[in-house]
């Protein structure tokens, strides 16, 4: 079994037609599929504009293979309803997969490494001003890019004592792919501004994917 895995797509109500021509084409190759959070961006856009945009089209696909949908800080399961039914089978905050002999744990890394916009004491509305601040400054500022990786080293840090033998977690959240089976590791990266990052776990190697789209 081929098992995609994705996260950090962070879609709104704006439809960007080479992102959607991405995603479907390696969620057609895949047999079952993982969004391991910020599947699409509440602090951006709501969830009826975003399940009534042309991103739509994406939810057949993933209801055909059997969709798990974790959680996200940016898609939290407060910021949906049922619909979220429309592209997944499964919703939950954290997933286990049982892949010869190693249980592969999901989560997309918000609850290990809270940011601000987790606190009960930040509003909304200020939310979706700092996302876009810092969004715009982390793409845009190359020696603010090191807090990504800066991420993932946390959340090893935290993890490393509770993750058993036969664990691997594999997480989102950060935006800095990774691989890092010694310290039982992964992270799935993003798809966002012409690059995709992705996982396909298959027969239970994790291999880590990269590709380009064109921006509109």
């Amino acid at each position: 079994m081929k098992i995609l895995v994705f996260s950090d797509t962070h879609l709104t109500h704006t439809f960007e037609p080479n992102k959607f021509e991405l995603l479907k084409k390696i969620i057609l190759k895949a047999d079952r599929v993982i969004i391991n959070g910020d599947f699409w961006d509440g602090y951006r856009t709501t969830f009826d504009t975003f399940i009534a945009s042309d991103w739509k089209r994406l939810f057949p696909l993933l209801k055909s293979k059997k969709t798990v949908y974790l959680f996200g800080n940016h898609d939290r399961k407060s910021f949906m309803d049922k619909r979220m039914r429309l592209f997944s089978d499964t919703q939950s905050e954290t997933f286990i997969l049982r892949i010869n002999g190693k249980n592969f744990i999901f989560e997309h890394g918000n609850r290990i490494s809270p940011l601000l916009d987790e606190s009960p004491l930040m509003p909304h509305f200020l939310n979706r001003i700092t996302t876009r601040i810092a969004g715009f400054a982390l793409k845009n500022i190359s020696f603010l890019q090191f807090l990504h990786k800066r991420m993932n080293v946390i959340i090893k840090s935290k993890m490393e004592k509770r993750l058993k033998r036969d664990d691997i977690l594999l997480c989102g959240h950060s935006h800095y792919p990774e691989i890092d089976l010694k310290h039982k590791f992964v992270n799935s990266g993003y798809i966002q501004n012409g690059k995709a990052h992705y996982l396909i776990i298959e027969e239970g190697k994790i291999i880590a994917k990269k590709e380009f789209y064109p921006k509109t």
